[in-house]
């Protein structure tokens, strides 16, 4: 709790005896002949008084009542702190905290106390009268028990509190560049660089930060020795130890707790390393970058992909499981924007030789070319490495600020636009290799895991949407193609799947669960599909099992497979539509200007379409909840249903489409209030076996839709869509109906089953004529070549 209160600015707490050390809430009535008073204690406490009975409380109390009036008269009397500048009485609060025997209550006040003064000074004068003479600098050095985390937390927020007011003017008060340069505030700070609590390490990295920006030339020369021989050494092999230990948790416990604590804490590091770099200050970037490359970055993560014995007998304990470096290289280009890091890392991955950058950290018996190690993974066909792999791609052709289009045509990922090389535009083993065996994978696509197709589709459209892929018409037909095939591919199967379960309703077998799971993947398509970036960055992918693409296990069940099918079918008809979209707009662009934009891709295709199997069956005009409804013809039945507010007299209507729930409305005969109404193909009904007059209701709506009228949910609501592989679409909610007799009861059972057959029966034939119809014909207005 002090730890928390320091860091976020609350009182201190526990034993700190802290609890009222904040100014009061309205502005007392402060005189400076009380300060004065005060002063004249404090300037005649020895340490000796702190063994005499409440000294350590009474130090306590007069630093307390000291930091009010000089915050009070910061604000209203400048003569408080003349007086307290006068008398040095900031060089007594540091003669207090250096007593041996002063009590950790002592201690917490007086850096409290510090920090609420640095804080809360406004006037110029006052903060330089605080910052001088070196006392802050004897202050920061002082020797504490940092092994207390609330005496280390009010300390880092001092220095923090500090930190805030460095600027070009101030920082001559913290840097000494005579005899020998030192800068207290600085160094003592990275001292705590990798501490156990987070809210010590971004202190740090606050502090650090603020240090960086100040543009001082003799400080940046201190500050990029000490990184040089320090600081950024450590930052690596710290990034590297949090890397192993999230292999481990990856290769050993497998225990998802333990693997998202370590990937919380490496993402942490990351963006960090990524904010240094982003204040562009190239000597200090240099070095960073180097230390990266030559500590962690080459040795763990590109050596980790290279699948040679030798390297694997003489690393073993320095190696990655080869899903875990891909997983944590993706990671790298998605965080960390910076051409001397990331130019190197690319090139040594796609580029057909190993800049010498990184070749003279690598092994002597390293080959010249990782690249053929890197393709491997998009040509296997292994479920996770192909996803991170995938993912690769995807963050080093959105990072256009480090890895410039010309970067990415060497790599073999873009086409060239001067039309001088077709060779070299051509999507092939032989051209464009990348794209090429993206495309490949969409041939197995109902073989993928969902979220591995997910993101291969979502990297296709927009590694197809950028101007530099969309202006090929060669990029663009080989896209179309691939895509036209596998569509095809997946509409036969499900084709097949659909006619035998249009099949099944005609001889009343059973229950199709085809429908029910198009219906829920249409749902799930038609909502803005997630972020590549977010679907590669859950580390709970890791601990999948190996699979590959195509093999048995789980996937070879029939509702399993069926599932798959739906998802990969929607998701490439989907995919399809948007190269054809792109196909109709695109146009030759002139050389050089094609997009260099550093905005994030996103795949744009976002029309909506009606469900194939809900037409015909929308609820407009009096057929809503809540409106007045002519019950005309329609066969009515008396019931009750319980509610949360209890049992209530209701109307059954045996509606052809609909559940229709209403109340009698005795102002107008004829009519009812509608209190639920629900597609009858969504509702399924089961009569109690322990009281056959009692007909219970479960029905299904699609996730983050209504909730049917006064039905009660059965389950809680559905978690985020492919939050978790396996999650559901959809949300049950249950409904209670009581009849006056069995014979009722009955009758609406078997109304409600028949209608049911009926009309799932239409939307299967329904969904059936839209998948022959993909199987069948292309995309409206599609450009061949």
């Amino acid at each position: 709790r002090g730890l928390l209160a320091a860091l976020f600015g609350g009182g201190g707490g526990g034993s700190s005896g802290s609890s009222a050390s904040t100014p009061a809430q309205q502005a007392p009535s402060f005189t400076l002949e009380h300060v004065q008073r005060l002063y004249g204690r404090l300037a005649c406490f020895r340490e000796s008084d702190l063994e005499k009975e409440r000294g350590g409380e009474q130090v306590v109390e007069m630093v307390r009542e000291i930091t009010e009036a000089l915050v009070w008269g910061e604000k209203h009397d400048s003569s408080f702190f003349d007086f307290f500048c006068e008398k040095n009485i900031l060089g007594d609060f540091i003669r207090v905290l250096s007593l041996a025997r002063a009590p950790k209550t002592v201690k917490v006040q007086l850096l409290q106390t510090l920090s609420m003064l640095v804080q809360n000074i406004r006037r110029e004068q006052s903060l330089f009268y605080l910052l001088s003479n070196h006392q802050v600098n004897r202050l920061i050095l002082m020797p504490l028990d940092f092994n207390d985390e609330e005496i280390l937390a009010y300390w880092i927020t001092l220095l923090k509190s500090l930190a805030m007011r460095l600027d070009d003017t101030t920082i001559n008060f913290f840097f000494i560049a005579r005899p020998e340069p030192t800068f207290p505030l600085y160094s003592e700070a990275t001292k705590f660089f990798n501490h156990r609590d987070q809210m010590v390490r971004a202190t740090v990295r606050t502090i650090t930060l603020r240090v960086y920006k100040i543009n001082f030339e003799p400080m940046r020369a201190f500050v990029q020795r000490h990184a040089e021989e320090s600081y950024f050494s450590q930052l690596a092999l710290h990034l590297k130890s949090i890397w192993l230990r999230l292999n481990e948790a990856t290769m050993g416990s497998g225990d998802a707790s333990v693997l998202q604590h370590e990937n919380d804490l490496q993402q942490d590091l990351l963006i960090y390393l990524s904010d240094v770099f982003e204040l562009g200050i190239d000597k200090l970037n240099r070095v960073l970058a180097d230390r990266l490359l030559d500590c962690v970055m080459v040795p763990l993560l590109l050596l980790s992909l290279d699948p040679s014995p030798r390297l694997e007998r003489l690393h073993r304990h320095l190696r990655l499981a080869p899903a875990v470096a891909l997983f944590l290289l993706r990671q790298v280009f998605e965080l960390i924007h910076s051409p001397e890091l990331l130019q190197p890392l690319a090139a040594a991955a796609f580029h057909a030789q190993v800049p010498e950058q990184v070749r003279c950290v690598l092994p002597q018996d390293c080959p010249a070319a990782l690249r053929d190690h890197f393709l491997r993974f998009l040509r296997g066909r292994d479920d996770v490495t192909f996803l991170f792999a995938v993912g690769i791609v995807h963050g080093v052709l959105r990072n256009r600020h480090a890895l410039p289009l010309t970067f990415l045509q060497e790599a073999r990922i873009c086409p060239v636009s001067n039309g001088s090389s077709r060779q070299k535009s051509c999507v092939s083993a032989d051209g464009l290799d990348v794209l090429w065996y993206l495309l490949r994978g969409l041939e197995d696509a109902a073989s993928w895991r969902p979220e591995s197709l997910q993101v291969l589709v979502g990297v296709l459209a927009d590694v197809f949407a950028d101007d530099s892929v969309a202006a090929s018409e060669d990029c663009r037909s080989a896209a179309i193609k691939v895509a036209e095939d596998a569509q095809a591919k997946a509409a036969a199967h499900l084709q097949a799947l659909f006619e035998a379960e249009v099949g099944a309703y005609g001889d009343g077998a059973r229950e199709d669960e085809l429908l029910d799971a198009f219906v829920e993947e249409w749902g799930a398509q038609r909502m803005l599909a997630r972020p590549v970036v977010e679907l590669c960055a859950n580390s709970w992918h890791l601990l999948l099992p190996p699979q590959a693409a195509g093999s048995g296990g789980d996937r070879d069940h029939a509702a399993d497979g069926a599932r798959r099918t739906v998802q990969s079918f929607l998701l490439l008809r989907k995919l399809l539509r948007h190269l054809a979209t792109i196909s109709e707009s695109a146009a030759p662009a002139p050389p050089g200007s094609s997009r260099q934009s550093t905005e994030p891709l996103r795949w744009h295709f976002d029309e909506v379409e009606d469900l194939p199997a809900q037409i015909g069956f929308s609820a407009t005009g009096s057929l809503q909840e809540g409106k007045q409804l002519p019950t005309g013809e329609i066969g009515q039945v008396s019931c009750s249903v319980v509610t949360v507010t209890g049992t209530h007299a209701r109307c059954l209507l045996l509606h052809d489409a609909w559940l229709l729930l209403g109340r009698s409305d005795y102002a107008n005969p004829g009519s009812m209030l509608v209190t639920t109404q629900w597609p009858l193909q969504q509702v399924q009904g089961f009569i109690d076996r322990g009281d056959p007059r009692i007909l219970q209701l479960g029905m299904q709506a699609g996730l983050g839709g209504k909730r049917p009228g006064e039905a009660l949910e059965y389950s809680p609501p559905a978690p985020k869509f492919d939050a978790v592989p396996g999650c559901r679409r959809v949300s049950f909610y249950t409904l209670v109906i009581m009849f006056e007799d069995v014979r009722q009861c009955h009758v609406a059972e078997a109304h409600l089953r028949r209608r049911r057959r009926a009309l799932r029966a239409d939307s299967a034939r329904r969904v059936l004529e839209l998948v022959k119809d993909c199987s069948t014909q292309s995309p409206p207005n599609e450009s061949r070549v």
